[in-house]
């Protein structure tokens, strides 16, 4: 299965200034991007991303062996979101460093936890993890009940100038 992920320009700023906001003592931000998964025939898929939703400063825990950690709270939300908007949900967040997005080995261990649960209440969208450098974007994608994700081939940023980033191994 080939994937690729496309939003628009004003979503691109919407994220990536919400993500460099400084936080009281997380180093990092944490997002929510939802997205449509669309057919772009045989074996091959676009997601949509639609939206996009910050997580609030007081859903974040004082956990000084992470960089950033949200409560449950903050998950259910994650969860509450794809009812109400019959979307898929992505983590996402930014590793302030150029060059070509990697994950912690902290991020490879939870952050598929957490999809999981976003998985268990819309078993039938797309729901993944995307990561951004300060140039570059980064994503993994879980289709229905795959066991494991798939990289996004590319994730583009629709509009002027158009921006188009290509999916490396972890």
């Amino acid at each position: 299965m080939r994937i690729k992920i496309r939003l628009s320009r004003q979503l691109n700023e919407e994220v990536r200034a919400d993500l460099s906001r400084p936080h009281p003592f997380a180093a990092e931000r944490i997002g929510l991007l939802y997205g449509r998964l669309c057919s772009a025939g045989e074996n091959r898929s676009v997601i949509v991303m639609t939206g996009y939703t910050p997580i609030a400063d007081d859903r974040y825990i004082d956990d000084p062996s992470s960089s950033a950690r949200i409560d449950s709270q903050a998950i259910r939300g994650a969860m509450q979101g794809v009812l109400d908007r019959q979307e898929g949900v992505f983590h996402v967040h930014r590793h302030d460093r150029p060059g070509t997005p990697r994950l912690s080995p902290m991020d490879s261990d939870e952050i598929p936890l957490v999809v999981n649960g976003f998985r268990n209440v819309g078993q039938s969208f797309a729901h993944g993890m995307v990561l951004l450098s300060t140039e570059q974007y980064a994503a993994w994608v879980w289709l229905f009940e795959a066991k494991h994700s798939i990289q996004a081939e590319t994730v583009s940023v629709v509009g002027y100038p158009l921006k188009i980033f290509r999916g490396e191994s972890r």
